[in-house]
């Protein structure tokens, strides 16, 4: 909702520009008599340059806003697909990282950022911090880390590895056999 306080001075005089000198501009003259009439008459052209001047205002702001929505619109698109061909191409490890939040059920989990592949997938916009940036970066620093908003549409079971339906005993066997060592600690602690 449009919050009228949010709306700037310089908005609400053009606002105001606008619509007087369009009322003004397309009243016929003879509505006004007497001096009134005549002082319009004089000044009708300066009315209708503060109509021309007030609605490009408008229209150049409604052009910027246009141009920002298909800018930040197509650097979106960009970067889903930028981000769909990263998840495409991810290697056996960072599969690993990603399938430690299936297997495990969370949305959180605490990873070792100094790990290649923990730090490949952050570095690449698939994996953030879960709670902001943390101030402290230890050498061995384990932080809660969670997929990105735009990466989970992208993360299907086929990119992960993973067919719940179709998997034999053995394929369960050989993923979990291939889950990172630091994800055993965890559930250890857990």
């Amino acid at each position: 909702m449009l919050d009228v306080r949010q709306i700037s001075p310089l908005n609400w005089f053009m606002c105001w520009l606008l619509l007087s000198c369009t009322l003004i501009t397309l009243l016929p003259a003879s509505l006004f008599s007497g001096t009134v009439g005549l002082w319009l008459g004089d000044y009708r052209l300066l009315f209708v340059l503060g109509m021309i001047a007030a609605a490009s205002y408008f229209l150049s702001h409604a052009a910027i806003m246009l141009f920002q929505h298909v800018f930040y619109r197509k650097q979106r698109l960009m970067q889903q697909r930028l981000l769909k061909e990263l998840l495409d191409y991810l290697d056996a490890s960072e599969k690993a990282v990603l399938r430690e939040f299936v297997i495990q059920r969370k949305s959180v989990i605490k990873l070792p950022v100094t790990e290649p592949a923990v730090k490949n997938l952050l570095e690449q916009g698939i994996l953030t911090y879960a709670f902001g940036e943390p101030g402290d970066a230890g050498l061995s620093a384990i932080k809660p880390l969670t997929i990105t908003i735009a990466a989970r549409p992208l993360l299907t079971f086929k990119v992960l590895g993973l067919n719940p339906a179709n998997m034999t005993e053995e394929q369960k066997n050989q993923i979990l056999n291939n889950r990172p060592r630091y994800a055993y600690k965890q559930l250890d602690r857990s």
